[in-house]
């Protein structure tokens, strides 16, 4: 399989963060990490958390917007775009974030392998992408040969990477780095037969004299989906656990509303908090039907394992293996062992959640 490389190769985020901004968390003198209150004190801890800046709404925009389920939560929440799950990670180090939401494979296991302090506590959902190819191509086999887009050191790569490890075309095919809009232009030009992308270009692309082949989802059964969960810092964790857990339950919550009867005021107001146009396809179509992790799946083989054995969970078992695709890409020199993987993951968190045990939003 032939990699073509324009720059450098860096761990980037995901192509669903399409329209993101900098980083405008900077570190405050503290007390505690991404929080201002300790333990003892009787003040709510100040916890700042991280939001992606893009059109869809995700459950962190519809947190900032709805007052009455931030009111769950025993903190008062700032909220601060991110642009990539590689720096989020190092704020939430630094002290600038206490909590990290929709951070992808790739980072999380870079951050594990640099002994940050954190632990993840939600599987939050799987990469909405998936690999859209022309229509001259009928079978996996007829990829043979032609060129292909993709974000190499992405979870996306990641999954397109474990799916063609699946058929066989690792060494076959061509694959060329390169950005969502830039795939799109290229594939419509015909320079590449598709690309493993997030929607909706995966979509759009599909439209055009193609079809969708599989999603980042659906790799789930093979060991390969693109994960992104929320993680929190240690330190935080340790002092304030009431306020991280009431703050799981309100985003598991915030999930289940852009489901829900009055979904389109919800994802039209969150929307818009992060620049998005009110009715629109990206806030409604994407936000009403975003890959979710499964509430019943949070636990156990499917998730986030017990807590007792993190690393029995299919989330542990996909960290592992992306920590050996970073190696053999050359981005990571010493991946994680399961042993630390699982050492990262709490998921106690979610179990209260899949107990029933979260007060009433």
């Amino acid at each position: 399989m032939t990699r073509t490389f324009p720059a450098p190769l860096r761990n980037r985020r995901r192509g669903p963060k399409r329209i993101a901004v900098a980083i405008a968390a900077v570190a405050t003198a503290v007390a505690l990490v991404g929080c201002s209150a300790t333990a003892g004190s009787s003040a709510k801890p100040n916890i700042v958390v991280s939001y992606w800046q893009q059109t869809t709404p995700l459950p962190e925009t519809i947190l900032a917007t709805q007052p009455s389920l931030q009111a769950t939560i025993p903190a008062t929440l700032s909220f601060r775009s991110i642009e990539s799950g590689p720096a989020a990670l190092a704020a939430l180090s630094s002290g600038s974030l206490g909590i990290v939401g929709g951070v992808g494979n790739p980072p999380v296991v870079t951050a594990i392998a640099k002994n940050t302090k954190m632990k993840i506590i939600w599987a939050q959902y799987y990469d909405f992408a998936g690999l859209s190819v022309n229509n001259s191509i009928t079978s996996p086999a007829a990829m043979a040969g032609k060129t292909f887009g993709t974000q190499i050191g992405s979870s996306q790569d990641f999954s397109f990477h474990g799916w063609l490890k699946q058929h066989g075309l690792e060494s076959k095919v061509k694959l060329v780095d390169m950005q969502p809009n830039a795939m799109l232009a290229a594939y419509k030009t015909g320079a590449i037969a598709g690309g493993w992308v997030s929607e909706p270009f995966a979509s759009l692309m599909a439209a055009d004299s193609g079809h969708s082949v599989t999603t980042s989802a659906a790799m789930v059964s093979s060991g390969y989906p693109g994960v992104n969960a929320i993680v929190a810092n240690a330190d935080l964790i340790k002092q304030n656990p009431k306020a991280v857990q009431a703050y799981v339950c309100a985003i598991s919550h915030a999930a289940d509303m852009t489901r829900a009867s009055g979904s389109t005021a919800v994802l039209n107001k969150a929307g818009a908090y992060a620049g998005g146009k009110a009715n629109s396809s990206d806030v409604i179509g994407l936000g009403g039907t975003w890959p979710y992790w499964p509430l019943s799946e949070q636990l156990g083989s499917k998730g986030l394992g017990s807590a007792a054995n993190p690393g029995s969970g299919l989330y542990a078992q996909v960290l592992y293996k992306t920590g050996e695709y970073l190696k053999a890409a050359g981005t990571l020199t010493a991946p994680p062992t399961m042993a630390k993987i699982s050492a990262a993951i709490d998921p106690t968190f979610a179990k209260a959640v899949v107990d029933g045990k979260c007060t009433s939003n």
